[in-house]
């Protein structure tokens, strides 16, 4: 079983290389929470529980939105947890509207996989 350290280092990799999709594939466990600020798709907060769930509220997410000029710093690990800061270009897809996006990403790793995902933005 791969390291807190190994996991956290080639997640933060795949996300840097835009492989958002293949990043969840590989480490989220069946049973992930994915919690956020807010909910792209309707007000308040949003929450996904489940792998499938998850997946599916990321596959719109790209559908809407397409990220570029993605620079992570991290991971940043301890205990059970890693996080990383990332900054990134956002394209929405139906108007070309570009702008600058940053957040804070938390991780919970059990048994080698991701858990709980949750983020942290303005």
């Amino acid at each position: 079983m791969q390291s807190l350290a190994e996991i956290a280092s080639d997640y933060a990799a795949l996300m840097a290389a835009g492989e958002t999709l293949a990043a969840a594939e590989k480490y989220w466990a069946s049973d992930i929470i994915v919690l956020e600020p807010a909910n792209f798709e309707s007000d308040g907060p949003a929450i996904a529980i489940g792998k499938p769930a998850a997946l599916a509220r990321l596959t719109r997410w790209l559908a809407v939105n397409a990220m570029s000029e993605m620079l992570i710093d991290g991971p940043f690990i301890t205990g059970d947890q890693f996080a990383l800061f990332i900054d990134m270009e956002i394209t929405r897809r139906a108007t070309g509207e570009r702008q600058p996006f940053s957040e804070i990403a938390t991780y919970t790793v059990s048994e080698g996989q991701i858990v709980e995902e949750r983020f942290f933005y303005g």
